[in-house]
């Protein structure tokens, strides 16, 4: 049975249209978090720096100019990696946002830090997935592809299901996902154009809940189709 590309889409418009807050106010205040963390990254790590004493050279006619590589202090190391997670959780919070609005529930901005309520599990899933895909694709390119699509469900099914350990987020997402991981591609594929906006600036804060609520509403489709029971390998 295949889903609907056209219908999901709709919903995505109609919940966006109907959901308050605005899930576009949302998106901005998603946005504006992540990329004030994403700024501090770039300050602690020196890349900020660089950045711009690089293209004051480069405007002043200094072609030759070659900058130097920052030193990264162990505390910064520290802050970095401190930040990255932060911004994780936030993508699991807007995540959990998104799953709410989908379904019609009561969500705000405050369901953004959800992520941290579930910390360690959320983390370790993420981390579980990345290096799934990783061990994948040092085979090949397209194993890895494979993986990719295999667990994208993983983490709306632990928001779902907080008594499911990480592996059997990854199990099942994956026998969910088979016979349908070419039709995510097209979906992806249907959604490139709004993706590709999103290089322009503040675009992002209409294209996020859009994508997000395509996204998820394709997920809950998959979570209510009937599935075999066989058991799916990670």
């Amino acid at each position: 049975m295949e889903i609907n590309r056209k219908a999901i889409k709709g919903n995505a418009k109609l919940v966006i249209a109907k959901t308050k807050p605005s899930p576009i106010l949302v998106s901005f205040v998603y946005v504006m978090v992540c990329f004030i963390l994403e700024f501090l990254v770039e300050k602690i790590s020196g890349e900020y720096d660089m950045v711009q004493e690089t293209i004051g050279q480069y405007a002043a006619g200094n072609m030759d100019f070659v900058p130097d590589v920052p030193e990264i202090s162990g505390w910064g190391h520290v802050l970095i990696i401190a930040l990255s997670v932060m911004a994780i959780m936030m993508f699991v919070g807007f995540t959990v946002y998104r799953l709410q609005i989908c379904q019609f529930r009561k969500a705000g901005i405050g369901n953004l830090f959800d992520g941290f309520g579930m910390f360690s599990k959320s983390l370790w899933l993420i981390i579980l997935e990345c290096l799934l895909i990783a061990m994948w694709t040092c085979l090949l390119v397209v194993p890895g592809i494979i993986a990719f699509y295999r667990y994208r469900q993983a983490l709306n099914l632990m928001i779902e299901n907080p008594e499911m350990s990480a592996f059997d987020c990854l199990r099942l997402s994956s026998q969910m996902m088979n016979g349908h991981k070419a039709e995510l591609f097209l979906l992806d594929l249907s959604l490139l154009g709004w993706l590709l906006l999103m290089v322009i600036p503040g675009v992002i804060i209409w294209v996020a809940p859009y994508a997000g609520s395509t996204y998820t509403n394709y997920y809950l489709a998959l979570r209510d189709m009937p599935r075999s029971t066989f058991d799916a390998t990670v």
